[in-house]
């Protein structure tokens, strides 16, 4: 069944770290074990079971932050004896504490093996496990949506392919009902225009959908009529604009 077997995946999954405090449905805190302290962390993309209103939930999130306490080494006359020998063995690095920050980004409750969308109502148990997130977790939990999720490129910082909801502006099942505004923004070579092109790739999928390009430099164009990425854009109708000066 569905849910067994993403209960056995979320087993099988490596554990970083446990809930701790305090944590709040914003931030929560991660007490990195010690099996982990030496892994990346920061950007990956984490799960944690809980049980919310009678239903076990699946959060997912990102590692944000990542802080070391020893709290020795913050006492004053530690820190002197430390500034003379560098370290003090029964002190230095045995009692370091890595405590790391995870913001969740979606929720999904567990109802007879079927997993629908949910939120973080409420703050799980100090101790929680937390695990790594991999493909085979989110292809199980994003089953019923799989004909409507478009993956854009990989989480950053991590290795699973990053699932994303974009609906055309119409009503239906895969219309949003309204028009939603987007903006891309970032140093010279930072990858805007990769993930404009993938954006319309995303969007070119629904025949409700017109895209207007405003492309001075004609850069979206050329690579439009050659074997680039937007190549492929002939479901829906494009209308490029290479001279507009507003």
């Amino acid at each position: 069944m569905p849910d067994q077997k993403l209960s056995q995946l979320v087993d099988q999954a490596e554990r970083i770290g446990v809930i701790g405090s305090p944590s709040s449905t914003t931030e929560l805190a991660l007490d990195v074990l010690a099996s982990a302290v030496n892994k990346k962390l920061v950007g990956e993309l984490a799960l944690f079971r809980y049980m919310q209103d009678g239903f076990d939930h699946y959060a997912l999130g990102q590692i944000s932050e990542i802080t070391l306490k020893n709290t020795w080494h913050e006492d004053s006359t530690m820190r002197s004896l430390i500034r003379q020998r560098g370290q003090v063995d029964a002190v230095s690095e045995r009692q370091d504490t890595h405590q790391g920050e995870m913001i969740v980004s979606a929720v999904f409750s567990d109802q007879n093996g079927k997993y629908h969308p949910s939120n973080l109502g409420t703050v799980p148990a100090t101790g929680t496990y937390t695990q790594l997130v991999d493909d085979r977790v989110l292809d199980v939990l994003l089953e019923p949506y799989k004909d409507q999720v478009f993956y854009l490129g990989y989480v950053y910082g991590s290795k699973p392919k990053l699932p994303l909801w974009f609906k055309h502006f119409d009503t239906g099942t895969d219309g949003a009902g309204e028009a939603y505004h987007l903006g891309i923004f970032g140093k010279t070579g930072s990858g805007k225009s990769v993930l404009a092109k993938m954006i319309m790739l995303a969007y070119a999928r629904y025949k409700e959908m017109g895209i207007l390009v405003i492309d001075p430099q004609g850069e979206f164009s050329q690579e439009a009529s050659g074997e680039g990425v937007l190549g492929s854009l002939a479901v829906t109708p494009i209308v490029w604009t290479r001279n507009c000066r507003c």
